[in-house]
């Protein structure tokens, strides 16, 4: 299953999610294999809180892409990520190993 976490849906996911609450529940539920991510989102969390706590609950999927188009915000994203153990070759599609 395909989720994409932004308040633009830019991506072809099977679900979308604009704020952090509905993308915690999701990740809680579903089997992911790709997460799409944005830095902004509705509410008070950005896509980087979210990334920090599936990462210390352990519910990352092994492909993220980064569809944020500001590049500040995508280096913030893209370094949550490598905490995570992922790698990237481009900067937007990230890989676990």
């Amino acid at each position: 299953m395909r989720i994409a976490l932004s308040k633009r849906e830019c991506y072809h996911a099977d679900i979308y999610c604009s704020d952090s609450n509905s993308a915690k529940k999701t990740l809680r539920e579903n089997q992911i294999s790709i997460l799409a991510v944005d830095f902004y989102l509705y509410g008070r969390e950005n896509g980087t809180h979210v990334l920090a706590w599936a990462r210390t609950k352990k519910l990352l999927p092994p492909y993220v892409v980064v569809t944020e188009s500001d590049r500040n915000k995508r280096v913030l994203l893209a370094e949550e990520l490598t905490k995570g153990g992922y790698n990237s070759a481009d900067g937007t599609t990230f890989i676990k190993h």
